[in-house]
């Protein structure tokens, strides 16, 4: 029992003296300091770029609204949403009935006004051969002062109505041009080469005077943004960038155009376009950047020295 009570006894010795090395040992390498490795990298030519994080859509460069110039019972669409239109290509019809109505009324009305400055002067060359005969009488002592005097008035009166008549006639041509030009705006245009946007109103239906009727966007687009307020300066006019945009997985290559100089009293943001530098043809306007990573180049090509890249080294210790 001695015997074994002194092996047990030697081996719990064994076990902490184990144990206090360990820790000892442990301690020690705590303790020591770890190399640091430095790495260098040689200068090198390269494009100072930095991150600017925006918002933005694709937008066409003109948007153009026709508009209804005078109401109409129904307009006649000539045009379906996403047709390709060509510059006064006619996009739709106004119903002119009533327009057409009023143009022939004016004509007759043209006519007659005209008719009337005919018969005015007819009146007049009557009254002024009337007057030269009284002239004549009277002068040869065969005819009243009165006479004289009533042939002179009657030439003052045939040329009164005479300027009334001509006065009408043009009154009523220029109604007629009026209603000439009015039918000829009854007919919508489109103002700009692209495509329909838009359709404010269905075919056959009722418009109102000074209401759009059709929108039609140009196929050149280019990027609007908005920047946080506080990365005022990270993007320049001439900078290129990398915009990200939604469902497309490859970045589209734009250069700045314009930056505003002072924050948007809404959006608190700094507004910002960019041209899209070759486009993808299948680029719809209204696409959305919504986290719209961009990388713009910082002027020209300059020397850049790495800064020393801290490296730490483990090592063991030499058994």
């Amino acid at each position: 029992m001695n015997v074994i009570k002194r092996i047990l006894m030697g081996i719990g010795l064994l076990v902490v003296a184990v144990v206090i090395l360990g820790s000892f040992f442990y301690l020690y390498k705590k303790s020591q300091t770890k190399p640091v490795v430095y790495q260098t990298e040689s200068p090198t030519i390269m494009d100072i770029t930095k991150k600017t994080v925006a918002t933005g859509s694709v937008t066409p460069r003109q948007s153009v609204d026709v508009m209804a110039p005078y109401t109409s019972t129904s307009a006649q669409l000539l045009v379906k949403l996403g047709d390709q239109v060509f510059e006064d290509q006619v996009l739709a019809r106004l119903d002119d009935h009533e327009l057409r109505q009023e143009l022939e009324a004016a004509r007759a009305q043209l006519r007659t006004a005209k008719a009337a400055v005919e018969q005015a002067k007819v009146d007049r060359r009557s009254a002024r051969i009337v007057l030269a005969r009284e002239k004549a009488a009277e002068a040869a002592g065969v005819s009243a002062r009165a006479d004289l005097a009533s042939a002179k008035q009657a030439v003052n009166k045939a040329s009164a109505m005479l300027t009334v008549a001509l006065a009408t006639a043009e009154e009523r041509a220029t109604r007629m041009d009026q209603l000439r030009s009015q039918l000829a705006e009854m007919t919508l245009l489109s103002p700009i080469a692209g495509r329909i946007a838009l359709l404010y109103a269905e075919d056959g239906a009722r418009v109102e005077a000074g209401r759009p009727v059709i929108r039609v966007i140009s196929a050149d687009v280019f990027v609007k943004f908005a920047i946080p307020a506080d990365q005022l300066g990270s993007v320049k006019p001439g900078d290129f960038v990398d915009v990200r945009l939604d469902r497309r997985v490859e970045p589209v290559t734009a250069r700045v155009g314009h930056v505003a100089p002072e924050l948007d009293a809404v959006a608190q943001m700094i507004l910002a376009d960019a041209d899209l530098v070759d486009p993808p043809a299948d680029l719809q306007p209204g696409t959305v950047g919504r986290s719209m990573a961009m990388r713009s180049v910082a002027g020209a090509s300059k020397p850049v020295v790495s800064t020393p890249t801290l490296v730490r080294a483990r090592t063991w210790p030499a058994l």
